[in-house]
């Protein structure tokens, strides 16, 4: 009985927080390729404790006026500056040249709208899609939202792959508890017909055993 609760106590915390603090979402757009496709799916991080440069955030599509929730890469956080000017094959990031080895196609200013030169301001985000030719992402919304730029307080997770700590141990804590679970039905099991073989040997022995036999 004990294995029994343990192992459902275990299994159930390990689906209920994956459920809850690392759900699974479809992604619906390809304006994240390579690194997500669209019809995929993506494991998102709710316990993140912050957001940094290269995290995929998923937000609240509502602070740009759009529906539902939105999947874009941050590229500056509060207080970096993040520009581009036509001509440049890359954006710049504090004065420097951005790496950004995840875009597609190697092509980080693709389908740019134009210049754009903005500080991002504390607690904000600017954010970019990996398909940089088929994103509506802070570049078009740049003369808006404060540059374009997203609040943190609007980011509901990260986007992060299976072998996430948090993952790994939410997942390995569901095996873990159905392996308990399935030690304590064995065993329970095995208690189970040791006492019917208990009880069904009790109940063969004569009521005198152990006492001499009438009529000797």
């Amino acid at each position: 009985m004990v294995l029994l609760v343990l192992g459902g106590a275990v299994s159930s915390a390990g689906g209920l927080g994956g459920y809850l603090f690392t759900p699974t979402r479809v992604m619906t757009s390809d304006h994240m390729r390579p690194t997500l496709s669209a019809g995929g799916s993506m494991v998102v991080n709710t316990l993140a404790p912050g957001v940094d440069r290269g995290d995929v955030v998923l937000f609240d599509g509502s602070v740009w006026a759009e529906r539902g929730l939105q999947v874009e890469r941050v590229v500056a956080v509060g207080g970096d500056r993040i520009a581009y000017r036509p001509g440049d094959r890359t954006l710049t990031l504090n004065g420097k040249p951005l790496e950004e080895p995840y875009v597609l196609d190697g092509d980080p200013v693709a389908g740019s709208p134009g210049a754009f030169d903005v500080t991002v301001p504390k607690d904000r985000l600017f954010v970019l899609g990996d398909t940089r030719g088929n994103s509506a992402d802070s570049r078009y919304r740049y003369r808006h939202t404060e540059g374009g730029t997203v609040p943190v307080s609007a980011v509901k997770g990260t986007v992060v792959g299976t072998g996430h700590p948090l993952v790994a141990g939410l997942r390995t804590a569901v095996f873990a508890g159905a392996a308990v679970l399935a030690a304590g039905a064995v065993s329970g099991f095995a208690a189970l017909r040791l006492r019917r073989r208990a009880g069904a040997a009790v109940a063969q022995e004569p009521a005198y055993a152990g006492r001499v036999p009438p009529g000797v």
